[in-house]
Formats: structure tokens, sequence, C-alpha cells
């Protein structure tokens, strides 16, 4: 996890360094600058979290220093230090957008404690910033006790304190946003940003300005700056779902940004430094595509550093009754809703399905018994499998014993058939009892 960037602004050598030492002795880097100029080239390069700035330096004042450095990064706080304090230029600095004002001398202590603080309020407005744009779910991936599963395990939690890029593999529904986010919240930047695109659908320009961000007049309908999500997502995660329909266009650029951590903002000529962890998914063969020209080898050999793949549920059918009862938990307390008894059929029918949709299919059909079913019981019936299974297209039909019949021209035949012998015990759910006595 790499430790917040400080920038020192000081003339005087030994009171610069003795901040500076102090601060380094608390997990905090820093550099240190004794001119306007100085301070200028090294902010410019990006990746401050605190500036700490005397007034008065010899080719000008802090106050010069602010509004550029406002404009380069707008959230970057920005302290100021004098011998010569007074309530109007403390007044001028504050409405210039300096956070603190501060009188020399200063305590190294109480110093530390305000770059903290500050450092913890940068942390929440950017994990305000994106709670908007995601929406909370259930928070462990690994729930079951298939040995694939349990690997699966096994293998996240190695690679939960390196910063190596990972991209997960796994079809659509398997649960790949659930894992990146367990990933973010169990490694060494569990305490900054999250931030999660997908890829898939997205115009070459809405991409573009999405990751990277723009100026104001970068393109028609540009009527102001916008940071891109790689800016909102630094020091923190940042996830690229379905990566493999990233237009090719964008995909040099990403890796630039990855291998560099600098990018620039459309319509703008200033490089912009930016540090996090991309965790990338995809539900294609990127090697595949990489064979093709449609992903670029270079690209691919950078995010795929390590690998995760999540196995459907048709590979891990004994993982199915759990999956259900969680997710059931959570549908039914939305509804307010009581207990209700699994039939031996409905379990059979639910591990037997081969559920090309996943687990996102799994909650969706669940979700919809509960909706449609009021009784005391749950039976095979109630999930509709049946009828998923007929609208697929594929001119077969699933029959609640979890086995395919064929069908002709004129139709699947109705027929009941004989459920498999095996006899599993019921198994309860929380749905609302009866209404109807």
């Amino acid at each position: 996890m790499p430790r917040p960037k400080i920038l020192i602004i000081e003339d005087d050598p030994a009171v610069r360094h003795g901040m500076a030492a102090f601060l380094r002795a608390n997990d905090l880097d820093v550099e240190e600058a004794e001119t306007c100029l100085k301070a200028t080239e090294l902010f410019r390069a990006g990746g401050f979290d605190v500036v700490v700035a005397d007034y008065s330096l010899p080719d000008g004042t802090s106050l010069d220093l602010l509004p550029q450095f406002k404009k380069l990064s707008e959230d970057t706080p920005f302290i100021i230090l004098t011998a010569h304090g007074s309530i109007d230029l403390a007044v001028r600095a504050i409405k210039e957008g300096a956070e603190q004002f501060l009188t020399k001398p200063v305590e190294s202590k109480a110093l530390l404690v305000l770059v903290r603080r500050l450092l913890q309020q940068q942390r929440l407005r950017k994990r305000q910033e994106v709670a908007t744009r995601e929406q909370p779910g259930p928070l462990d991936p690994f729930q079951g006790g298939s040995l694939a599963i349990r690997r699966l395990e096994e293998q996240g939690r190695l690679m939960l304190e390196w910063d190596s890029p990972i991209l997960i593999l796994g079809e659509t529904g398997a649960g790949k946003g659930v894992l990146a986010r367990w990933l973010h919240l169990n490694g060494p930047r569990r305490e900054e940003a999250f931030v999660n695109l997908n890829c898939a659908g997205l115009t070459r320009e809405l991409l573009e300005s999405e990751l990277f961000g723009h100026e104001r007049g970068a393109f028609t309908g540009a009527v102001s700056a916008k940071q891109g999500l790689l800016e909102v997502g630094h020091r923190g995660v940042v996830f690229l779902d379905e990566i493999g329909d990233m237009d090719p266009a964008i995909q040099p650029k990403l890796l630039k940004a990855l291998e560099e951590k600098h990018f620039r903002r459309l319509g703008d000529v200033r490089d912009r430094h930016v540090d996090i962890r991309l965790i990338a998914s995809t539900n294609i063969d990127l090697e595949e595509a990489v064979r093709t020209k449609k992903f670029r080898d270079d690209l691919y050999y950078r995010v795929s550093t390590l690998t995760l793949r999540i196995p459907p549920l048709r590979e891990r059918p004994e993982d199915i009754p759990i999956l259900a009862r969680s997710i059931l938990v959570n549908v039914c307390r939305r509804m307010g809703r009581a207990e209700v008894r699994a039939q031996p059929s409905s379990r059979v029918g639910l591990q037997e399905y081969p559920w090309p949709g996943n687990i996102r299919e799994l909650a969706n059909v669940l979700e919809r018994a509960m909706i449609l079913q009021r009784g005391e019981r749950l039976e095979a019936s109630d999930l509709g499998l049946e009828w998923r299974a007929q609208s697929a297209g594929e001119g077969r039909r699933w029959s609640p014993s979890g086995t395919w019949s064929g069908c002709t021209s004129s139709g699947c035949s109705s027929a009941p058939r004989e459920m498999s012998p095996r006899r599993p015990r019921s198994w309860a759910w929380p749905v609302a009892p009866s209404t109807t006595g």
C-alpha cells in the first residue's frame, strides 16, 4: 500500500528538514521545495495528497501558488504557515481555498494530527463521490463448500497483499463484481475508493471521458471540466468490468496509464499522476481475442498478471442450496416475510437446472418465486424453471426432475415425468405463511 505523499514548501532548511523528518518517521512520504518554482515543478508531476507551505518564499508567496495548485488538483488540501499572521491574511487564504492557516512555530505533533485528519477527510470524500455509482451487494463471493469455491478463496487470499493487476474470469452473472469488491475490502487499499466501470456498450468517446476525464470545451457538450474514474480512484482500486469489450482505440491509453502511472484528461496537455490497483473482469476468451487482434496482447499481459476464475454454478451444484438460502434471506427481509418449508422437488430442480445466467439468474428466479408464491411450501413448479428452459429456444424441455425431454414440431409433451430417486431432506427458507388458510 503506497504511503500518502506530502509536499513541504519552506525556504528555511532547518525548519523544512525538521518537518520532513518527523512526517517521514510517521509513515508519510515527503518531498521538499524551497521556492515557488521548485514547488510548481514537483506538484505538476502529481501525486501529492497534502501541501504544507510557508507563506513567504524567495520568489513569491504561497498564495501565488494556491490558485495554480487548485487548478491542477482541486481536491489536494493546502496548509499555509506564517511567522507573521493576521486575521485579514488568514481570511484571504481560506477564501482562496486553503484548508488551514497556522502561525509559526507549529508543533510537529499538531501538524501530524492535522495532516492525518485532512487525509481521512479526503478518503471519505472520495468514497462519497463514488457511492452514487455503486450498488451494495453481498460481500461474500465464496459461499458454498465445494472444492472449486474453496480453491478460489485460497487463491484470492494469496493475492490480497500484492498490488499487481488481477483479471477475474467468469461467465455472465457468476459474481465477478462481488469478488472484486471483496478483494478491495480485504486488501491494503480498503480505506481508499473503489471505482467501478462497465466497459461493455460504451462508445469510444464516452469510455475515454469516463476513464480519463476531460477539460472544459474538449468536445461538444463539455461545458465544464470533469474528473475521470482513474483520477477519482487515485490510491484506491479501479474495477473495469467486461474489459474484453473495451474499444481498441482506448486500450493503448489505458496501458500507458498503468505502466507509467500518468495520464491526460481529454483536451488537456498536462500529465496527471495516478496510483491505483487495477482489477478487471471478462466473460470472453481474451486469449482468443488477442489472437484475432480484437484485444492488444501487451494490455492482456499487463492486466492478467494474476488471474482468478469463478466456476459457473453448473460446476458446483452442491453450493446452490447455500447460495439460495443467502439470497432468499435478503429478498425476504426486504419483503418482511416469514418461513416456509421447501419441498425436495425444489432442491432437486435448483441443483440440476444448468443455470446459464449463474447467480444472477438464480437470484432472479428466487425473487420471482417469492413474489408469486404465497403458500407455506415451495414446490419445483413455483420456480418456473420449466418455462425458462423452453424460452431458451433449444427445442428441449426441462422437467422438474432435472432431465431434458425431446420436443416435436407440434410442441413439447406436458406429461409428468418421474422424479429423481434422490430424496433430499426438506430445507427451510424465509417466506410468508399462507394467507389463504
